[in-house]
């Protein structure tokens, strides 16, 4: 996410959320990937962070169920915001500052794309199939008690 950040500031020299607005017929495939990551981030099934966020909801549970529940609604808040943030730089009015002369928005290139796609290929794989790795940090933690 803080590398997508990245590349919508080096196009547009601002983080002024008010500023964005309708990118997506613009910058389309930057669109996509940023859906995609945000997805990841908010806790989708079949994504890394889903799996981040049901481990430790379920590890926290047996222990402290009330903050347990009451850190859940954080999981919603989330949610929110990062729906937000897609609805304000991706749709709605396009700003017309971005689709015409000097400050006209460009895609995302193919070498930010072969940054991004091994990082997504890991999202889904991890959210897939996340025991390779948990049995790596499994192996590791017991080592150490």
């Amino acid at each position: 996410m803080f590398f997508l950040v990245g590349v919508i500031y080096d196009r547009t020299h601002t983080r002024d959320l008010k500023r964005y607005g309708g990118l997506m017929p613009l910058i389309p495939a930057f669109g996509g990937i940023l859906i995609f990551a945000s997805m990841s981030s908010l806790g989708l099934p079949g994504l890394n962070g889903f799996v981040s966020e049901f481990l430790v909801v379920r590890g926290a549970w047996a222990e402290l169920a009330g903050f347990t529940a009451a850190g859940m609604l954080g999981l919603f808040f989330t949610g929110a915001y990062i729906l937000k943030g897609i609805k304000n730089v991706l749709h709605g009015p396009l700003n017309e500052e971005w689709a015409h002369g000097d400050h006209k928005i460009s895609d995302i290139n193919m070498r930010e794309v072969l940054v991004m796609v091994p990082l997504m290929a890991l999202m889904l794989s991890l959210g897939i199939a996340p025991a390779w790795l948990l049995n790596v940090i499994n192996n590791a933690v017991t080592a150490l008690f």
